[in-house]
């Protein structure tokens, strides 16, 4: 706990938490301009469903970058000074590597924990028909912090491994295509194999209905992939075993 509140301290002034809030408020915008759009004779009635189909892709394209972001600025100070040496002479090795993790899903549970809430609060203020499904909140809240918190474990492994910040950076923005690639192509097992695909797999919500001569479209839900996500879980748990690993054996 020393060391976890230390790492606190070392972010004092930094403006961590501007990432995330950054972040939620472009997403707060996004869909308040989607909504305005919407007619209330139809769309009205599927308001939360299609919130929850849409806030999975804005996440895809957002989300991987705020890691990105996120993982950099919490490891900046011992890659800029170099100072690993003397803070291993202080604490665990591997502390430092946990810590920046915890530290960093913390901010990514508060984000998670918003964005749901953001949910309910565009609901409210445009006054949606529709019941608050409280099922595929939950599940949405759990794949949004789940598919984020592996992303930033990856994020913080780049980071960690590599001197000039930019490079895991662009490793960021090319999972941003990658996954994003991976909702318009849903015959192809991609969004399985890649990390950032995995927004679009925890998303149980999808268009059950489309007349394309009337333009038609009804919502509906599909079960949640609970093997896929245990597939998700057992990549971190090995992610993170190989990324400690590695810390651990980096020259200082």
């Amino acid at each position: 706990m020393k060391s976890f509140l230390t790492e606190i301290k070392k972010t004092k002034g930094k403006l961590v938490w501007a990432v995330p809030a950054g972040i939620l408020l472009l997403d707060f915008v996004w869909m308040y301009w989607i909504m305005s759009r919407w007619d209330k004779d139809t769309d009205f009635a599927e308001g939360y469903y299609s919130l929850l189909m849409n806030l999975p892709i804005v996440n895809t394209i957002t989300v991987p970058i705020m890691a990105a972001v996120l993982a950099s600025r919490l490891c900046d100070m011992e890659n800029r000074g170099n100072t690993y040496k003397l803070l291993c002479t202080l604490q665990e090795k591997g502390s430092i590597f946990r810590n920046k993790l915890l530290l960093g899903s913390l901010h990514l549970l508060v984000f998670a924990l918003l964005q749901s809430g953001m949910i309910v609060v565009l609901g409210r203020r445009w006054r949606l028909t529709q019941e608050l499904p409280a099922e595929q909140m939950g599940y949405f809240f759990f794949s949004t912090l789940a598919v984020s918190v592996v992303l930033l474990l990856l994020q913080e492994i780049l980071s960690l491994q590599m001197d000039n910040q930019l490079y895991p950076l662009f490793i960021g923005l090319i999972g941003t295509f990658a996954g994003l690639f991976s909702w318009f192509f849903p015959d192809l097992p991609l969004r399985y194999l890649i990390p950032w695909g995995y927004y679009c797999v925890g998303s149980t919500v999808e268009i059950a209905v489309w007349d394309e001569e009337t333009r038609y479209v009804q919502l509906g839900t599909v079960p949640f992939s609970y093997a896929a996500f245990a597939v998700l879980l057992l990549f971190a748990a090995l992610l993170y075993a190989y990324g400690k690993k590695r810390f651990m054996e980096k020259e200082v």
